[in-house]
């Protein structure tokens, strides 16, 4: 008997070859919405590939792919939450405290305080203002989704770093961000410092 195939928000599939079953491809799930399904393949492209939802249970049915990360569970995924995240995370990005991002769009430090808890209440209506303030395009608020193409030489090492930072979950990347700005401003006041050779009598 066949199970019906359930995906959801997160997961990621992964296709092996059949020869030596080595990994062939792998999918994860970055929208999923309306009978269409977003996803990013690793190792390609930043920007996701949209199919329909039964073609992409075709491509797992057809490469007999595997489910090898679940998909991120329906608790977490409230949309009130998730664009109360997203409003901390590019609030804390531009180093607004909430009073200052308030002031900026014309609202009160309350209202910020509350969307950023999930409880949206009336942010439709000054998603414009808040999009504008924090410098990205009303649908990055919404959907959370915002690629750039950029073209870039990378070394091995910057490559790695890059393809795991595009692993962490959105805090814990602005936390590693917020790291190494640490670390390179320890480093150049480190340099700053250094003694001077005594001066021979």
């Amino acid at each position: 008997m066949k199970t019906a195939l359930q995906l959801g928000l997160g997961q990621k599939w992964t296709s092996y070859s059949a020869s030596d079953r080595t990994v062939r491809e792998v999918r994860e799930i970055v929208t999923l919405a309306a009978g269409r399904v977003c996803f990013r393949t690793e190792g390609k492209s930043l920007v996701p590939t949209q199919t329909s939802e039964a073609a992409y249970k075709a491509w797992i049915r057809e490469t007999e792919a595997v489910l090898t990360k679940k998909a991120i569970p329906q608790a977490q995924l409230s949309p009130g939450l998730e664009l109360g995240r997203r409003i901390r995370l590019l609030r804390e990005m531009a180093g607004l405290s909430q009073n200052q991002l308030a002031e900026k769009v014309g609202i009160s430090r309350s209202a910020v305080a509350f969307w950023e808890t999930g409880r949206s209440g009336h942010v439709g209506k000054h998603l414009g203002g808040l999009a504008e303030v924090l410098g990205v395009e009303p649908e990055v608020l919404l959907t959370g989704m915002a690629y750039k193409a950029i073209q870039a030489t990378l070394t091995p090492d910057e490559d790695t770093m890059l393809a795991l930072y595009r692993q962490l979950d959105p805090l814990i990347k602005l936390q590693a961000q917020k790291w190494i700005e640490r670390r390179v401003r320890h480093s150049e006041g480190q340099s700053a410092k250094t003694p001077r050779p005594p001066k021979s009598a």
